[in-house]
This record gives C-alpha cells, sequence and structure tokens, in this order.
C-alpha cells in the first residue's frame, strides 16, 4: 500500500517534512517555503512515524515538533522519556549534576522551559543535533539527511535546530 510520502516522493518531492501540531507545521514553512505535498503530520509514535517515511530516493526528512516529541528523537525511543534518561542526556550536554540537581523529582516538561527562558540556547540546539544523529542512525538509510527543529509551544516558533 502507498502512504502519502511514498506518493510526493515518487511525483518528485525528495525532501519531507514530518511535524507535530499546526504550530510546528506553519513555523517550519515560513522559514523553509515547501510546498504543502512535502508536510506530514507525525503519529502519536514518533519513531514509528519516521520510520514508516522513510522511501528509497527520500534525501531530506525534516523534524519540526516539540520539547518532548524532540527528546522520544533524541532518546529513540517510543514512549515518553523517562526523567533520568532525560537528565541523562542533558549532562552529556555539558549541564552540570549541579545546574540539575533541582530537576531530580520535575516533570521533563519543566526543563524546556528553564532551558528557554534561560536563554540556554547551545543546549537546545545540542538536543536537537541528537535527536537528528539518532534518527540518521536508527532509520538506517544511506544518504538521508535528517534535520530536527525544536519548536516552543508557547511561541509557536523554531527555537533551535540541527543546521
Amino acid at each position: 500500500m502507498e502512504t502519502p510520502a511514498c506518493r510526493a516522493v515518487s511525483e518528485g518531492a525528495n525532501e519531507i517534512v514530518i511535524y507535530e501540531g499546526k504550530a510546528a507545521e506553519a513555523s517550519h514553512k515560513e522559514l523553509f517555503q515547501l510546498a504543502d505535498s512535502h508536510y506530514f503530520p507525525a503519529g502519536p509514535d514518533i519513531v514509528q512515524s519516521l520510520a514508516s517515511f522513510v522511501t528509497g530516493d527520500l534525501a531530506k526528512l525534516h523534524v519540526a515538533a516539540g520539547w518532548e516529541t524532540m527528546l522520544r528523537v533524541a532518546l529513540w525511543t517510543s514512549r515518553r522519556p523517562l526523567l533520568h534518561d532525560v537528565l541523562a542526556l542533558l549532562k552529556k550536554t555539558g549541564i552540570g549534576e549541579a545546574e540539575l540537581s533541582p530537576f531530580r523529582s520535575a516533570d521533563i516538561n519543566d526543563l524546556f522551559p528553564w532551558l528557554y527562558y534561560g536563554k540556554r540556547f547551545e543546549i537546545l540546539r545540542k538536543i536537537c543535533n541528537k535527536a537528528k544523529a539518532r534518527a540518521e542512525a536508527g532509520l538506517e538509510k544511506k544518504k538521508l539527511l535528517v534535520y530536527c527543529h525544536l519548536v516552543s509551544d508557547e511561541t509557536g516558533r523554531i527555537v533551535a535546530s540541527s543546521l
């Protein structure tokens, strides 16, 4: 059975965007100006969604999503990321143990405002780069470039990217 993404690629689109929510779609369109036929909503399982869109001729795959979904890609998991996994990921980006200690019993979504309003954009970019690397490795398609764009639910804008 041919999926919409397969149809788009067979019609000459070698670049598609998997987005989470209308704000992510709109912010990506504003910056990249791809045709509507290149955009596809992510399903509830982002890892499965990404895998289902990979076809033979696809060369570029963009992911435009919010914090939790970007963490799912960076950790390459279908389930909600566990706090200790997110904290370990943040440590790998250069955040020290002392800075993370107030979040030991927090919700993973409490970390994004801390990073965003604290202007820790280099950390957000590192998360996007980790998501890019994990997606490229997990999808195992040679010469597929994955670009990850983190969208703020509050502003509806891309606030960090792997570009």
